[in-house]
Order: C-alpha cells, then structure tokens, then sequence
C-alpha cells in the first residue's frame, strides 16, 4: 500500500531546500560578479590600449581628464572635450566604456562607467586654468607600472559635465566595491588589475603606492 508524505516530512523537505539555496545563491552571485569582474577587466585592458594608441599620436602626452580649450585642434566644435572622447578614435565599440556591473552608465550619453584620476593627469577647474598637471608627458611618470590612470567608478552622483565620472583616492566614495570588494585600474605602463577597495584607499604616494605620480 502507497502513503504519501506526512507534513513533517514535507516540512522537512522544504527546509533542507531552503539551506540549500541560502548556500548556494551567494555562491552563485559570488561566481556571476566573477564573470562581470573579468569583462570588466577586458575593458579596462582596451582602453589602456586606446590611451597608448593617443599617446603615440600625440607626442607621448596623455589625454586631460576634461576641459580642453575648444581651439587646441581636438575638437574645435566644441567647448569641453573629455578623455573618453579624445580616446573615440582608438575604441571601435562604446560598450568597452560601460561596466557590466554598472547598468546605469550610458557611454552614449556622456556617462561613462570608468573614472579617469583627474587630480594627477590633468584636470581642469573654472579657477585654476590648465591645472598643474595638463597633458602629462609619458617622460614624466616616473612608476608607470604602479600608478593608476583610470578604471572603475563609484560616483553615483555623476560628477562634472555630462556626467564625466572622477576618480580620486581622498574622495573614498568614488572608488570601487562592486567587483567582489574592489575594483578594476589601468595602470600608466598600459596594464590593468584588479584591486581591493581597502589597498585603493589606504594607498599612500609612489613608489610604494598608486595614486600620484
């Protein structure tokens, strides 16, 4: 004779499944922010790429983070001229400009997902002209190999014009936790890593850290 399952036995049944998935669903978010944090990494490694390819063109010089006069020969249409922009030429898909963990930025729209470290390779304000460090020569950067140009954002806020996205060590809030703690930089020798949003923060100067140059 067949007997079904008792409610205890159900009950039974239904807990061990809910364990399991409360075990199994990080594990799973953990190993799908896994694959965006190697996409992402991707793209970082493209735009670094596109930053060698400006700098050849332009006498070994970086491109600024924003504000170049309309009347430099970049783009003369215009007031205002980003680094996403100066980088358009050498990057043939805008999409390597979004992070796929960051579905809010819009390349299309000026939005970028990556942030450029404004304070060391040329910013521009309304009350400090070209700023101190406008058009970096590559000559100048004494630890290329560990100093960070640009990569992954937190700025909600959408800083700037048009949503330009800054990147900047004592503004702790702009830097990055989504990739599983951390975040993706390109580094001015054209490299790219992974680091954890603790070692990006606590980074003291060069040589021993990332930020200045």
């Amino acid at each position: 004779m067949k007997r079904g399952f008792t409610l205890i036995e159900l009950l039974v049944v239904i807990a061990i499944i809910a364990i399991l998935a409360a075990i199994l669903f990080p594990v799973f978010a953990r190993a799908r922010e896994k694959a965006r944090q190697s996409s992402c990494l991707s793209n970082v490694k493209q735009i670094m790429l596109a930053v060698a390819q400006y700098a050849q063109d332009y006498d070994e010089t970086l491109p600024v983070a924003s504000h170049w006069p309309s009347n430099d020969g970049h783009n003369p249409s215009s007031t205002y001229t980003y680094w996403y922009e100066a980088l358009e030429p050498y990057i043939n898909n805008d999409q390597v400009l979004k992070c796929p963990s960051q579905p809010r930025a819009d390349p299309a729209a000026g939005a970028p997902g990556y942030g450029w470290n404004y304070q060391e390779f040329g910013y521009n304000s309304s009350t400090s002209g070209l700023g101190s460090h406008y058009s970096t020569p590559l000559a100048d950067i004494q630890y290329p190999a560990q100093t960070i140009l640009l990569g992954d954002c937190e700025d909600q806020s959408a800083r700037g014009n048009r949503g330009i996205r800054y990147l900047y060590r004592r503004h702790a809030t702009l830097l990055p936790a989504r990739h599983n703690g951390g975040g993706n930089m390109g580094l001015c020798d054209g490299h790219a890593k992974w680091f954890s949003r603790e070692s990006l923060v606590t980074s003291p100067a060069a040589p021993a850290g990332y930020w200045r140059y």
